[in-house]
């Protein structure tokens, strides 16, 4: 048997596993509100991609058109369980993208190793495991728009870049200098040797184009986000990550540290983003460094290291899309000149390496944190079902965030722990959740001690409470 064909087997053994999980999780109700926005989004495509937490459209948080394509899949089943098995698949499916792409530049046990290195690769496994989001979708298109640059096939390098800039604005950001690094390549060819990754391509006037289309087109579709679609919605939504006493806004806090360089450093030389700095490299032995690849993963490692915000550089979290797959493609090719220099059995050490310390960090600094999501979230999820069938299904309707995760691809018009300001709420007395017993479980009661709302139903300590006529 290949080994290509062992690393497919190895990818769907992984995509089954993961699979239960989410099936598991869903059964659970343990998928957060990320997860039931984008469903009650993509559901809602042909209105404008609106849901109930972001209160409006999702442009004015995010520039995800790519999206869109997903609109059929939960049309048709009405929840976002299928989006988190495509979330799935499409990480899986990385690795044997990643084989295709290094084989030509290293041996075949090589490429095999590296493919096997990416299915245990922790930032990348925790992508598939959290909540869905449109950024885990980024990894394998990142590294089949290589694949396809390095094959010269034009078509599919095409698709490719168009759905990653639809993605999100930040990844139109890094299109934006990925666009750049082609057409340097493409205009500066060198002797000996051809592809992409021994900067000589085949056809260098054709890569030189594609990457300055590339820029031209994710540049372009950035300045329309940023001019035309956040000043119609007044604003963008995810500012307040990069707020500093010196600065305000991802480019001005990228300048304060020319402009105000003690600042700057106080604020994000922290220890917190060394470690996370270290998470994503010592699971790969540091191989990405040996390769000037891995370039590509600074724009996306400065937008996640620049925000204030630990969740966002918290190993683990979906931010780490932006750069998981340049890191891969980087330690593969630092393998591979690992066995040009020191030999062929040197570079297969070393990625050995790298899975031992990939399976070191999932036992010891797991990223899914499985024992506490693959369990129940709340001790009667029936009380909960029963207490939500009281509520119509086209009412607007406010309850726990894993219980909106679980109602969202059905209901267009709920959200996630309001007080007030929607038709129905419902909510368990004894949930654990400190916020929502010191915050909104008061103000919910302070409405019904006042008439503004009153309990319809209760099952144990579940209760769905109908706003009145005093609204």
């Amino acid at each position: 048997m290949s080994r290509y064909r062992l690393l497919w087997i190895w990818t769907l053994i992984e995509f089954i596993i993961l699979g239960i999980a989410a099936l598991i999780r869903t059964h659970y109700w343990t998928y957060g509100a990320d997860t039931g926005t984008f469903a009650q989004l993509i559901a809602s495509t042909p209105a404008g991609m609106r849901d109930g937490v972001e209160n409006g459209s999702h442009f004015r948080f995010h520039w995800s058109p790519s999206l869109a394509l997903l609109w059929p899949l939960v049309a048709l089943t009405h929840s976002a369980l299928g989006l988190q098995l495509v979330q799935a698949a499409a990480t899986v499916v990385t690795a044997p993208l990643l084989f295709l792409l290094l084989r030509p530049y290293i041996e075949e046990t090589t490429a095999y190793r590296m493919g096997v290195l990416s299915l245990l690769y922790p930032p990348l496994i925790a992508l598939a495991f959290d909540e869905f989001h449109e950024l885990g979708l980024f990894p394998p298109v990142a590294v089949a728009m290589m694949l396809a640059a390095d094959r010269m096939r034009w078509w599919w390098y095409a698709i490719c870049a168009l759905f990653a800039i639809g993605l999100r604005e930040d990844v139109s950001l890094e299109c934006i200098f990925i666009g750049i690094v082609l057409l340097c390549i493409g205009i500066r060819p060198r002797a000996g040797g051809s592809g992409l990754f021994k900067l000589a391509p085949v056809r260098p006037r054709q890569l030189a184009i594609a990457g300055a289309a590339t820029a031209v087109v994710a540049a372009a579709t950035f300045a329309f986000y940023s001019n035309v679609v956040i000043r119609h919605f007044g604003g963008w939504g995810p500012q307040h990550f990069y707020v500093y006493s010196f600065a305000s806004g991802p480019f001005n806090v990228l300048a304060a540290a020319v402009l105000h360089p003690l600042q700057f450093a106080q604020a994000i030389f922290t220890v917190g983003r060394l470690t996370y700095v270290l998470e994503a490299l010592v699971p790969l032995a540091f191989l990405p460094l040996l390769s000037w690849w891995s370039l590509l993963a600074v724009p996306g490692a400065l937008i996640v290291l620049l925000a204030n915000s630990g969740y966002v550089w918290r190993m683990g979290d979906h931010y780490a899309a932006l750069w998981i797959p340049w890191l891969l493609i980087a330690a593969g090719l630092g393998a591979a000149k690992l066995a040009r220099w020191r030999g062929l059995q040197t570079a297969r050490n070393w990625t050995t390496a790298a899975a031992v310390l990939s399976l070191i960090f999932l036992v010891a600094f797991d990223p899914m944190h499985p024992l506490h999501y693959l369990r129940p979230n709340y001790h009667d999820l029936a009380d909960a079902r029963r207490a939500l069938a009281c509520v119509p299904d086209d009412a607007s309707l406010s309850t726990h965030d894993e219980w909106y995760s679980a109602i969202a691809a059905q209901r267009p018009y709920a959200t996630v722990e309001q007080s007030d300001g929607v038709a129905y709420l419902v909510y368990a007395d004894d949930v654990a959740d400190e916020r929502f017993r010191t915050t909104i479980y008061p103000a919910v009661q302070a409405e019904v001690r006042d008439g503004r709302y009153k309990a319809i139903c209760r099952y144990g300590n579940v209760t769905a409470y109908q706003r009145t006529s005093r609204n």
